[in-house]
């Protein structure tokens, strides 16, 4: 009989991509097992595709949240009882809980079977739920999620993350990119300026600049959510260049195609920077209150941008100093530096006086 599994991991962006691993290595170990993912709406599509994944049960966290905050219980109600039913008339060898909150503790109590793995140190009083935890494997976000695996006596041994792109939005990309009259010989830079914490936003002016000296070599496209609007637009009137903006234009696997056939792709501690990690193509992460050794993504195809300071990697959404210091004295010159020697072309880079 094939064994069957259940992951919880509802959002965010980067953190569904950071859990990818497990079902690769579920996969790797146990060929035969069917796996089954519990995602949210607004992640579902990253796991949509995704070769290594049976099954996707989607259930709206925000939702079910919102109903919550107004009040409308009754609403709230309806929407737990739908998956508390979708869940209960299945049968589940281990559910793994890599979400680790009370609300996808409730949900994994709902499950029938006999194994409930959870990470350890899990907040909200998850492990309260769970018939066991797990201890993470290394430092990496990917490899704490990957420790869950060790109850089941696997050993990972990838951390190869999974985005899968469908046609339609590998064709949306292109026809985007060759609209705005980008060929094939250019390269392109992508830079993605918002993040879902003010404290983890580099200033636009900065992106600007940094738009700026890589157009000698690479056409540059914006990229991101329709809460970035805003900056894009900002970025766009002061780099002085032609900036192609696709900044509140795609979906989120429409934007992951735009990713795959970057050059690079220069984000702080987003989703989209852990989609393009994904897909293969070299990053330049900025990195402040966030710590890159957790967060950033591995190996040679990947650079971090960071000024460590005495008050980073507070892992707060705002700066408690009101300055935002350690993102604000990244300069446009180190990050094109970065950019220029993870692709190789480090003798070339372009220097940029004001900014140093």
């Amino acid at each position: 009989m094939k064994k069957e599994i259940l992951i919880i991991r509802l959002s965010s962006i980067g953190d569904v991509i950071h859990c990818s691993p497990v079902a690769g290595a579920l996969k790797a170990a146990w060929p035969d097992c069917r796996l089954t993912w519990l995602v949210g709406e607004v992640c579902a599509d990253l796991i949509k595709y995704n070769p290594l994944v049976d099954e996707m049960i989607v259930w709206s966290r925000e939702r079910f949240e919102k109903y919550l905050r107004a009040c409308e219980f009754k609403k709230a109600l309806s929407l737990w009882q739908s998956l508390q039913a979708c869940l209960r008339a299945r049968v589940f060898y281990a559910v793994l809980d890599i979400h680790g909150l009370f609300l996808t503790g409730l949900i994994a109590r709902q499950v029938n079977t006999g194994r409930r793995i959870g990470l350890s140190g899990a907040r909200e009083f998850n492990p309260l739920f769970m018939t066991e935890t797990a201890e993470p494997l290394g430092p990496h976000i990917t490899e704490k999620y990957l420790g869950v695996l060790t109850a089941l006596g696997i050993t990972p041994g990838s951390r190869q993350m999974t985005l899968a792109i469908p046609p339609a939005a590998v064709s949306f990309a292109e026809h985007f990119i060759t609209g705005a009259g980008i060929t094939r010989q250019d390269r392109i830079a992508v830079l993605v300026p918002g993040t879902t914490w003010p404290a983890k936003n580099w200033p636009p002016a900065l992106f600007a600049r940094t738009a700026a000296l890589l157009s000698r070599d690479f056409k540059i496209i914006l990229c991101g959510g329709k809460n970035e609007l805003a900056m894009g637009q900002e970025i766009g009137a002061q780099a002085g260049i032609p900036v192609t903006n696709a900044i509140g234009k795609t979906s989120l696997l429409e934007m992951a195609g735009i990713l795959a056939r970057a050059a690079v792709v220069v984000a702080g501690d987003t989703g989209p920077l852990y989609m393009a990690a994904a897909l293969a193509t070299p990053t330049v992460a900025l990195f402040g209150p966030t710590n890159p050794e957790t967060y950033a993504p591995p190996g040679r195809h990947h650079r971090i941008a960071v000024n460590k300071l005495a008050c980073s990697f507070c892992h707060k959404m705002q700066c408690q100093h009101g300055r935002n210091d350690c993102m604000n004295s990244i300069t446009p010159a180190a990050v094109v530096q970065q950019v220029y020697q993870v692709l190789g072309l480090d003798s070339a880079a372009p220097t940029d006086r004001l900014s140093n």
